[in-house]
């Protein structure tokens, strides 16, 4: 029996550092901001660093550390990238039975390039574009799905999981993706009231409910998490960046601030996983919501103090010795 079931993609991942980008305000976009090189220049790198990434690779591993039963869905080619994605799952415990294989695509891949704040990324989606579920009978020996950004004709599997889900009594958490966000709204929105969880930025929260409602500039965060509420789900949580995040459900609604770093920002790459994998596994171990939110804050922030998605997560016992400092501090 699995504690948990990831989907979503899986990547190779390559940070490259620069400092030749020349940044500057987006004209079109007032808060963004644009990375640019000189055109037909060669970019020197200062340090480059391999690892891994992708929403259901990133959250199988946090799952797993966290002490956690855990299982990956994920479609890969047949290349080097694959073999060395199967061999790091493999070394941390994962089971890796629902892996397909795709002769016809490439393994995803994902250039980072990365400047002293933040960072650019080139994606190659390749075999995460068709995922699809090759084993319907196994899945179903699952306590939780938690399924990640669903890119191209991956997204097609979205109904057929909450079905397994709902028949089968597993509870689903989802952190839906670009796609599911805007194209696929309409599918989105059909499910969400067989979702125990979703889990937003307060940006993702705000296109969910304009694309069903209008698209009014909502300020007060708890309004917006109720109109979240109304689309279906359970329960809600809905992070702010640097403020903290929001948890929503029929009886409370909590704010958290959070977490404070020890370091400074090295790349943010995978924060959001950190984030609501650390919840998920908080709430399938019996802690209560504020102190799930707390340690959740708390592996996000970890995570922004080293390159890549994976490298400073931290165990459930390391969240608990920390949490515990807090409790003393407090």
């Amino acid at each position: 029996m699995y504690d948990v079931i990831t989907f979503g993609g899986a990547t190779r991942d390559i940070f490259v550092k620069t400092g030749s980008g020349l940044i500057f305000p987006n004209p079109e976009d007032e808060k963004e901001k644009i990375m640019a090189f000189n055109y037909g220049q060669k970019i020197i790198s200062d340090d480059a660093h391999f690892s891994f990434g992708g929403g259901a690779f990133n959250t199988a591993v946090s799952f797993r550390k966290m002490g956690l039963e855990t299982g990956i869905c994920i479609n890969v080619g047949v290349d080097e990238s694959a073999h060395s994605i199967i061999k790091k799952l493999q070394e941390n415990g994962i089971d890796t039975s629902l892996i397909t294989v795709d002769d016809n695509n490439h393994t995803a891949l994902s250039i980072i390039i990365m400047d002293r704040k933040d960072h650019i990324a080139i994606l190659h989606r390749g075999a995460n574009n068709y995922l699809s579920i090759s084993n319907p009978e196994k899945i179903k020996n699952a306590k939780w799905f938690y399924i990640s950004s669903l890119t191209g004709q991956s997204a097609e599997i979205l109904p057929e999981l909450i079905k397994i889900a709902s028949e089968n009594n597993i509870k689903v958490a989802i952190n839906p993706g670009s796609k599911q966000l805007n194209s696929d709204h309409s599918k989105l929105c059909s499910i969400l009231d067989k979702v125990e969880l979703v889990i937003l930025n307060r940006e993702e929260a705000e296109e969910l409910v304009c694309n069903e409602e209008s698209c009014e500039i909502i300020e007060d965060n708890k309004v917006l998490l109720h109109k979240v509420q109304k689309l279906g789900p359970k329960r809600v949580i809905m992070t702010e960046g640097a403020k903290g995040s929001y948890y929503a459900d029929s009886k409370i609604v909590h704010f958290e601030h959070a977490f404070k770093k020890d370091r400074p920002t090295v790349d943010t790459t995978g924060a959001g996983d950190a984030f609501g994998s650390t919840f998920v596994a908080c709430i399938i171990k019996g802690m209560d919501v504020p102190m799930a939110q707390k340690a959740a804050a708390m592996n996000a922030s970890e995570i922004t103090q080293c390159v890549g998605a994976q490298e400073c997560l931290l165990t459930y016992k390391q969240i608990e010795d920390k949490l515990k400092k807090i409790k003393v501090v407090n």
